[in-house]
């Protein structure tokens, strides 16, 4: 039935652009990037003046590419190459000038961000405490990015705080792309595998939060130029059929285009979000949990014909054990929900007046098009309230997902289904986990999202 939307998937990795680099440069770049994490957190000035004059000196490239590019554009592109070119020359001209800019406004951001980022994960603990969940682990968490985005900000070792901070980081993620290097290098030797399975670092959350976006954006350009590229491109030695699938939504738009998170088990799918919209606060930013149960065929056809959204499908084998669990999980939710009814739902049974079609509330919306069953969690469950950047639809996938005993992403901070999108890719990219198929399916009809 799906066959024209089945052979539409996306030739090579969308995030991973060093898939193909031989390992040898990767193993330069670890080193690279591991010097520099020494160089900030043992030598901060020296660290910070190789930063700024790489960037001034970037922008200065970026801008003389643009200003060259003019000779060979069409009249309707000089005049925006034109402009770009001259900001960014001038931009550079002004870091040359006063490179302790690019230090100073690198610290502030990353303050300002472990600021919010704290604050929204204290909301999270006290709506956990609210639900009668447990919270305490929250709430330590957001007090940690609290702390160190106000010392940051305030006190006078901020600056060098920050340094050792990145340091941190750039050596962990170092040892992160030393890894994929390693088990390229040594194919399936066993201890090399082992290796990169303790070795994990996600991309930054206010990056990995747009990563659907992107692939929204990579998608209608790969229609609009080729639509050839879009190919079913399985793996020769895949040797697994998948036995639950991870679904990762997006679309045109701020909001939709952050995407949302399904999971599908045989052919159920489960999906959670803030189905009810009678109980939106912060416009849907906190709500009612509300699960969702689906068939896997009418997901597919209502995401893609009704909703019009990009979906990138990861297929992951598991053993007989590990399914077994994630069937008691998802047995244990079930368990703790009481099943609730749309008003589309509630005028088709006659409980209340009109017909369905009158009502076009999110919940009665989906009902029409899914034929779903609905659910929503009693007190005492952390799903009982949505939260958007908490207790959201990758929280509980992830719920379900790790019971797999996969090495699962570990995220203390704000969720979101782009964090999820880089760690999945990344485990089928590496090609030694149990995430052993990935889909893209595309709406054919569809213009939304092109130009």
């Amino acid at each position: 039935m799906y066959n024209k939307f089945d052979k539409l998937m996306i030739k090579g990795s969308i995030m991973h652009t060093l898939k193909n680099v031989a390992p040898v440069i990767w193993i330069i770049i670890a080193v690279l990037v591991l010097c520099a994490g020494l160089i900030l957190i043992f030598n901060t000035t020296l660290a910070w003046s190789i930063i700024e004059w790489s960037v001034a000196a970037l922008i200065l490239a970026v801008g003389l590419i643009y200003l060259f590019s003019v000779f060979i554009k069409t009249t309707e592109q000089k005049l925006k190459a034109l402009g770009i070119g001259a900001l960014c020359v001038l931009g550079s001209a002004a870091l040359f000038a006063m490179p302790r800019l690019i230090g100073g406004t690198f610290g502030l951001v990353s303050a300002v961000l472990a600021i919010i980022i704290g604050l929204l994960v204290l909301l999270n603990a006290f709506k956990l405490r609210r639900d009668g969940a447990g919270w305490t682990g929250t709430l330590i968490t957001a007090a940690a990015y609290l702390a160190i985005g106000f010392a940051m900000f305030f006190a006078e070792s901020g600056g060098r705080l920050f340094s050792v901070l990145l340091g941190l980081y750039f050596v962990v993620f170092s040892f992160n792309i030393f890894g994929d290097a390693l088990v390229s290098l040594m194919g399936n030797n066993t201890a090399a595998q082992k290796y990169k399975r303790k070795v994990r670092v996600p991309l930054p959350t206010f990056i990995a939060a747009f990563l659907p976006m992107k692939m929204l954006r990579t998608v209608n350009h790969l229609v609009e130029e080729d639509p050839d590229e879009l190919l079913l491109v399985e793996r020769p030695e895949q040797r697994h059929e998948p036995d639950m699938e991870i679904y990762i939504h997006t679309r045109e738009g701020f909001i939709p285009g952050m995407g949302h998170v399904d999971i599908a088990v045989g052919d159920q799918v489960y999906t959670y979000g803030n189905y009810d919209d009678a109980t939106w606060k912060l416009g849907g930013f906190f709500a009612d949990g509300v699960m969702v149960e689906m068939d896997r065929e009418t997901h597919i056809r209502m995401s893609l014909e009704v909703e019009k959204k990009v979906l990138m499908v990861y297929g992951l084998a598991l053993k007989p054990e590990q399914k077994k669990a994630i069937l008691e999980r998802i047995a244990a939710l079930k368990a703790d929900m009481i099943p609730w009814e749309p008003l589309a739902q509630q005028a088709e049974k006659g409980e209340i007046e009109g017909n369905p079609e009158d009502y076009q509330d999110v919940a009665s919306q989906t009902y029409r098009n899914s034929r779903g069953r609905f659910y929503k969690f009693k007190k005492g469950n952390p799903f009982k309230t949505y939260y958007a950047v908490g207790t959201n639809c990758v929280k509980l996938a992830d719920s379900i997902v790790g019971q797999s005993g996969i090495d699962l992403l570990r995220v203390n901070g704000i969720i979101t289904p782009g964090t999820y999108l880089d760690y999945l890719d990344s485990l089928y990219e590496r090609g030694d986990s149990i995430v052993v198929a990935r889909k893209l399916y595309y709406p054919e009809n569809s213009d939304a999202g092109r130009e």
